[in-house]
């Protein structure tokens, strides 16, 4: 028998006031899925996002968690089962990174809980993998751009829901951190099945995803696992300009020139 959705889209639509963008998908996302949305800017994947999240309401249609729809969930319920990294957080500047990292582990309880030692050596165990460790006790308002984004990632992967959603996580970060924080969204240390959807413009990291969305023009283009349907002729149409796909040693490249 099939396991029911994690997620489902059933006919689901955005339209903004003063806007003529509307979002449309249909979309169904079952658990333990590693999802990666790509498309042109203004092409719907942080509303797809966004909407997934319960941060904002469809225009008509519903959104499914696990076959209830999130208007009967309350936001605590909606809240101990997703966590979502926007593009533009607020960030409480005064907190040090270990303070703020280590919050994430009060997401699905009391806040007056004591934190328990198992949560320090968690907060420590993530500061180490996002090479984070020497500014634990640095205030946020001190870190670079790239420092703040792995802070926030690491605020994120610690609350360990079975959803987590992140919108561009890697786009304040050099090349090499890029690669690191893929790899730690998509393997979490905290070695617990999770279902993640993260939208990005680097195509390159596609295939160490099981599926990918393309969106266009606010609906779902193309969508399948990335040796199906990331090729030369799919993200030319996508993206409207000639933009090629090439095996080197077993490796696939995307190359936009």
């Amino acid at each position: 028998m099939d396991k029911i959705p994690c997620i489902s889209l059933n006919k689901t639509s955005l339209k903004f006031n003063n806007s003529s963008f509307e979002l449309f998908a249909n979309l169904i996302i079952k658990e333990g899925e590693k999802i990666l949305l790509i498309g042109p800017n203004g092409s719907g994947k942080s509303s797809l996002i966004q909407l997934i999240s319960g941060h904002i309401a469809p225009s008509k249609g519903e959104v499914l968690l696990k076959n209830i729809h999130k208007a009967n969930k309350g936001s605590k319920e909606i809240s101990e089962l997703i966590s979502y990294m926007p593009q533009s957080p607020y960030l409480p500047l005064h907190f040090d990174v270990f303070d703020f990292v280590i919050t994430g582990r009060f997401s699905n309880r009391n806040i007056k809980t004591n934190l328990s030692e198992n949560d320090y050596k968690l907060t420590m165990k993530i500061l180490k993998k996002i090479n984070l460790f020497n500014k634990w006790d640095s205030k946020l308002a001190h870190l670079s751009g790239g420092e703040k984004q792995l802070a926030l990632l690491a605020h994120n992967l610690i609350q360990n829901k079975p959803v987590q959603l992140f919108d561009e996580p890697t786009s304040n970060l050099d090349p090499f951190n890029q690669s690191e924080v893929m790899n730690l969204i998509l393997y979490s240390p905290l070695n617990k099945p999770i279902t993640t959807i993260v939208s990005t413009h680097d195509i390159n990291f596609a295939w160490k995803f099981n599926r990918v969305i393309m969106m266009k023009n606010g609906v779902i283009f193309k969508d399948g696992s990335p040796n199906k349907i990331i090729n030369t002729k799919n993200l030319s149409s996508l993206y409207e300009k000639e933009i090629k796909v090439k095996i080197i040693n077993n490796k696939h490249f995307v190359l936009t020139h």
